[in-house]
């Protein structure tokens, strides 16, 4: 029976029965090969084979959901098996489980029917195409979306982020231009781990604040290092001072002498036009900063009491 007629006939005679043979072809699937498929694909309803790398799929978070999902296909699975009569009633049991189901995409829990996960996954599409235009709308990505992003021969506006898993962050750390994260307010240790190997301008915008680890991580980075820290602790200070690059910490209003010590051997521009007021001895320590301190001009007449 083909497509027309089926539809032509299953509201007139609700409980017909469906049989593999004659009517509809379902291939034999079980949660293990769901888990596997369920990948970006899945908003195109296509049976499309994933790329065999781990992560590329989407995490499917236990629930009851899934359990009766898990046993709805089990039932028509056996009934293939066996070419035992499906219902109609069993295929939307399938399609209503399915709807159901929580996925998790970049710490983000949602159903495949969430408006924000089919908004995405229609920009993973695109991105797919090689389409780049509304890149700065993604809320999330995943890591085989942010595979493909690295590779982008342009720059990235990736601002509407509000979270980065470590395997996006592993991803995205290939890319060689400019990267904007400006939506991300904190980053996990191993993310700025990733994150340290990107060559290019890194915006952190929304970052304002840093473990001493990751502040390590990220003092190796390469390009340019835009941080909104509002303050910071001396072993962060003594963390970024190994940073060699242009580095951008405009939201600080207060440094210590002895952070100003340490980024006193800072080796690129130093970007601290927050500073609302500097003790004489960090001036001084700044004093000595051999390239370009930026900061607001007050500021700078009274470093430059202690050029040389």
């Amino acid at each position: 029976m083909n497509g027309n007629l089926y539809n032509k006939y299953k509201n007139k005679y609700p409980d017909i029965i469906l049989r593999k043979k004659y009517y509809i072809k379902i291939q034999k699937i079980n949660m293990k090969i769901i888990s596997e498929q369920m990948n970006e694909n899945l908003i195109k309803d296509t049976t499309k084979k994933p790329e065999a790398e781990s992560g590329a799929g989407l995490e499917i978070s236990p629930s009851p959901e899934l359990n009766n999902a898990a046993k709805s296909l089990g039932a028509v699975q056996k009934a293939i098996d066996n070419d035992q009569p499906i219902s109609l009633s069993q295929i939307q049991q399938i399609q209503e489980a399915m709807k159901k189901l929580t996925v998790n995409i970049g710490g983000e829990e949602m159903t495949l029917e969430d408006t924000r996960f089919k908004k995405n996954a229609k920009i993973w599409e695109e991105i797919r195409q090689g389409k780049y235009n509304n890149i700065k709308k993604l809320t999330c990505i995943t890591p085989a979306i942010s595979k493909v992003l690295s590779r982008h021969q342009g720059n990235l506006n990736l601002s509407g982020l509000t979270s980065l898993s470590d395997q996006a962050a592993e991803h995205l750390s290939h890319h060689q231009k400019t990267l904007w994260l400006r939506g991300l307010t904190s980053l996990s240790d191993q993310a700025a781990e990733h994150l340290s190997h990107h060559q290019g301008y890194l915006g952190l915008d929304r970052v304002t604040s840093l473990s001493d680890k990751t502040a390590e991580y990220l003092s190796h980075h390469q390009g340019g290092l835009f941080i909104s820290l509002t303050s910071f602790s001396d072993q962060v200070a003594e963390q970024l001072a190994h940073y060699r690059g242009n580095l951008w910490l405009n939201s600080l209003v207060y440094l210590s002498d002895q952070a100003a010590e340490y980024l006193s051997h800072q080796q690129g521009t130093l970007m601290l036009l927050g500073l609302t007021s500097l003790s004489d001895q960090a001036a001084e320590y700044l004093a000595k900063h051999k390239e370009k301190v930026s900061v607001p001009e007050a500021i700078q007449e009274q470093i430059a009491k202690f050029k040389k």
